[in-house]
């Protein structure tokens, strides 16, 4: 059974923080994924509402799920871990909403938390960034570490540059040592994208245009359309996973292989 998120506090609104030193982290754009390690040795994963059961997660989050399933470091957990399954780990399945990422360069998961029950909750954040790092996953990249609760003024934080856009990050995540969390988002972010095709076939042919590494596999080169572009194609309304846009997609790619 997994447990809920952690609630994070909006600093916009709340200007408060929690205590004493606290870990600074960009926040990276994307769907929130959690997951656990099952007694039966599989990993099963959610979203904030709903768990995926049998593949039915968005595809723009399949690409996250497979970083997982493939890098998780599953004998070293069960090794450091009593009761592997009471664990919960949290991070975002990076896609599209506002900012244009280094698809390529920008991991498919972050991870920002692990909460374990037995040692008290949530990890401290050094600690939950240590474990996905030994675990084969990639950690949230932190801004700056054992910063003073004092000196923690929202209204005049400064926003560093992204480690993958070109542009200061989206927002900040602020941990501290005893479950506190809390973020600040970037008011000036760009809006969503806004896009239009005149059908499926339009919309594959006009994104597979662009810089998307060439594959000849349909299922996986779905799941990186969606990632890229989630906001896109739901502002555009077309569905990644319906028939017409599939077969647009492996019409292209059988064209673009000959």
């Amino acid at each position: 059974m997994m447990d809920p998120f952690p609630t994070y506090v909006d600093l916009a609104e709340n200007p408060t923080t929690g205590q004493g030193h606290h870990w600074m982290f960009e926040y990276v754009e994307g769907v929130p994924l959690r997951f656990t390690l099952q007694s039966d040795g599989r990993l099963a994963f959610a979203g904030k509402q709903r768990r995926y059961e049998d593949s039915s997660e968005p595809p723009s989050v399949a690409p996250a799920i497979e970083t997982v399933r493939s890098g998780f470091r599953r004998d070293a957990f069960r090794e450091a871990v009593a009761e592997p399954d009471s664990v919960t780990f949290y991070g975002i399945a990076t896609c599209q909403h506002r900012i244009e990422y280094d698809w390529d360069e920008l991991p498919a998961f972050l991870g920002y938390d692990v909460r374990v029950p037995g040692r008290g909750g949530l990890l401290a954040p050094e600690r939950a960034h240590a474990s996905f790092d030994r675990l084969g996953l990639a950690p949230a990249p932190p801004v700056d570490r054992e910063i003073r609760a004092d000196a923690i003024d929202p209204g005049r934080e400064q926003l560093p540059d992204s480690d993958w856009a070109d542009r200061p990050v989206a927002g900040l995540v602020f941990a501290d040592k005893h479950g506190w969390r809390g973020k600040l988002l970037d008011p000036d972010r760009p809006p969503g994208p806004e896009a239009s095709f005149d059908s499926p076939a339009s919309a594959a042919e006009a994104l597979l245009s662009g810089d998307l590494p060439a594959s000849g596999n349909v299922e996986a080169t779905l799941r990186q359309l969606a990632r890229r572009y989630r906001a896109t194609l739901a502002d555009a309304n077309v569905d990644p996973t319906s028939s017409a846009f599939r077969s647009a997609v492996a019409e292209h790619l059988q064209r673009r292989s000959k």
